[in-house]
């Protein structure tokens, strides 16, 4: 019945159209044809605004604004707009083409018949830009979750059907098609947590990166690249842009996701859990006297390969080794292992694959006698296994493919995929099943790293660091050597509470020097932050 009714009403409705439009056209058309000729019809697309971005909190991150504004018409009355217009803008109008109007001005004009059109202006929070990215002219995603998500945000056009009198005002607008706004969406971003790092980073005014993440589920709470881009990028000119794409420390590159570096020191729990999978037995201990002397069959010193305590850190078994970050234990077990077993475990880890997160990642590399080969033409040498048991060599991660080694290890072998987008379910990246044992062996390296007190010889190398901080952290540090004269890149690895860990952080500063000296400082100031923002909204 109700659909009858409904058909009945729109048959109606058409017929009144049908005998208007005819009385109009034939049986009155000498009286209205002069009217009719002298109005132009124009048919135009109008698109939807663009979804606006949140994060966590319910921030906007990424927003659209319409602007008013019109175009030239040869026609128009120019002594009426004067009325309404600045002078500088009817100059504009007039010499450009188009200007753009108030919302005022707008509203007064289009009373009058004027055709006012609206353009989309993307507005961006600062401090993501390279997590939401930016859209171009035409309002297309081109980088970050804007390109990720380009067909969810982006709205879908409409059209209207206008007549246009001679005068170039619009008489009518007989149809229209709404177009349709594009969908909103909710980071994992954590806006204070991402500004506060931020703003931190461009104090020490050293590139590098820092990322947050929830171990429980991969949300990617702060990501952050830093030199950044400060400004929003659609209302940069020419010369800033130049500026900008020839700054040597390049603040377009996404160094968290796309940047590729030396891990040093922080690769080492994978070579220590290669270690306990491939010895039937305890791990041994060595007497570390500060360096590693290797020999061929005959006895023929062939190598030496110092340790970062040229004095040695003594006896040393695996978790110490781990605590003291002692180069010489992992010299030795790295050249025990060999490059394949270890290969294999990295693998196990997927290591240098991409993680899956929802923007733009670089796939990193670990090496072994295969790719050397057919890359470098070259055969794989001990010499290789032994840095490759540092962190060093051919070995090239970006810092969220590091960071996913601590997660796994901090959820005994659950990796969720890191992500953006805000979202129910948990995927999982990767399940590393091994014994509990082994996990509960590393995660005590990795908490004395922390956590035990000693001379050098002895303490863990981020002891001093967080020897006074409420949460027991477990971490690693890691210096990364580069060469050509330049400082090491400088680590710091870990999550928290280390013994029900939430959240897993890294930091890394290009050429910044001692993992402990700089990455590990700043692990522990946005742990604060983290865990004091936490205790305010309890």
């Amino acid at each position: 019945m109700r659909n009858k009714t409904i058909t009945i009403i729109f048959g109606t409705m058409f017929a009144i159209l049908f005998i208007a439009l005819f009385k109009m056209q034939v049986l009155d058309y000498q009286k209205y044809r002069v009217f009719i000729d002298s109005l132009m019809q124009k048919t135009r697309l109008v698109q939807g605004t663009r979804g606006i971005i949140y994060d966590r909190n319910g921030t906007k991150l990424a927003w659209s604004i319409k602007i008013p504004f019109i175009n030239y018409n040869r026609n128009y009355d120019f002594n009426e707009l004067k009325n309404y217009l600045s002078a500088d803008q009817v100059n504009q109008l007039i010499t450009s083409g188009t200007v753009e109007l108030s919302s005022d001005q707008s509203i007064s004009l289009e009373k009058l018949g004027y055709d006012i059109q609206y353009k989309e202006l993307r507005k961006y929070a600062p401090y993501v830009f390279h997590v939401v990215g930016y859209v171009d002219s035409s309002n297309e995603g081109k980088y970050g979750i804007e390109k990720t998500y380009n067909e969810i945000l982006k709205g879908q056009f409409g059209s209207e059907l206008v007549l246009i009198s001679p005068s170039g005002k619009i008489k009518q607008k007989i149809l229209k098609v709404p177009p349709e706004n594009g969908q909103d969406i909710k980071l994992t971003i954590d806006y204070n947590l991402q500004k506060f790092i931020s703003e931190e980073l461009k104090k020490i005014n050293n590139p590098g990166s820092v990322i947050v993440e929830d171990v429980t589920n991969g949300e990617i709470l702060a990501l952050v690249s830093y030199p950044y881009v400060e400004q929003s990028i659609n209302l940069i000119d020419t010369y800033e842009w130049r500026k900008i794409v020839n700054d040597k420390q390049n603040p377009l590159l996404n160094r968290a996701t796309m940047g590729l570096y030396s891990p040093g020191s922080a690769i080492k729990p994978l070579i220590a859990i290669a270690g306990l999978l491939n010895y039937s037995e305890n791990l041994p201990t060595i007497n570390c006297k500060g360096n590693f002397v290797y020999t061929s069959k005959s006895g023929k010193v062939l190598a030496t390969y110092n340790d970062w305590l040229l004095s040695g850190h003594g006896e040393t078994n695996l978790i110490k080794a781990i605590r003291v970050s002692c180069n010489v234990y992992f010299y030795n077990l790295a050249l025990n292992l060999g490059i394949d077993k270890i290969k294999s475990v990295a693998d196990m880890f997927k290591i240098d694959r991409k993680t899956g997160i929802d923007i733009s990642e670089k796939e990193g590399l670990f090496p072994d006698r295969n790719w050397k080969e057919k890359k470098l033409n070259e055969l794989w040498y001990p010499g290789d296994t032994i840095i490759t048991g540092i962190g060093q060599g051919y070995i090239l991660l970006t810092p969220l493919e590091l960071l996913n080694l601590y997660v796994t290890i901090a959820n005994n072998g659950k990796a969720p995929v890191p992500h953006l987008l805000k979202k129910e379910q948990t995927e999982y990246f990767n399940i590393v099943n091994i014994d509990e044992s082994i996990w509960k062996t590393v995660k005590e390296g990795l908490i004395e790293v922390t956590s035990v007190s000693g001379d050098l010889s002895e303490r863990g190398t981020a002891y001093t660091i967080f020897k006074d901080f409420d949460i027991k952290v477990a971490g690693k540090t890691g210096t990364a050597e580069v060469g050509n004269g330049k400082l090491p890149h400088s680590w710091f690895v870990g999550f928290a509470p280390a013994e029900d860990p939430k959240y897993a952080i890294i930091v890394m500063f290009e050429n910044g020097g001692s993992g402990s000296e700089k990455a590990a400082p700043f692990a522990r100031k946005v742990l604060e932050f983290l865990m004091k923002g936490n205790k305010e909204n309890d």
